[in-house]
């Protein structure tokens, strides 16, 4: 739903075309998009019984910086793990070789 909407608002009918939804099951749906404010409901201007759902772009942007923050973190410290390891395995070749 959040993909179809990237594009241009659309109504709950125009939005359970492609899913082969109900209208109730979408509308479930987009209420609970709008509860965690990725869309909002507006009143179409020429037809006042239709709400058109518009993509709300600021929380994905806050969750695209917040999982874009985490995996560089996450990235170096696999990256100094994968280092420490390397050299750990190093130092065991080393010893072993001293012994044979």
């Amino acid at each position: 739903m959040v993909g179809l909407l990237r594009n241009k608002p659309l109504s709950i009918s125009d939005i359970s075309r492609p899913f082969r939804m109900s209208f109730a099951g979408v509308a479930k749906h987009v209420d609970v998009l709008e509860g965690a404010g990725i869309v909002r409901k507006v009143r179409d201007p020429e037809d006042r019984r239709v709400f058109i759902i518009q993509l709300q772009r600021e929380p994905l942007d806050e969750a695209v910086d917040w999982l874009e923050y985490h995996r560089e973190f996450w990235s170096g410290k696999l990256d100094s793990l994968e280092a420490f390891m390397e050299e750990q395995d190093g130092n065991a070749d080393r010893k072993n070789r001293k012994k044979n």
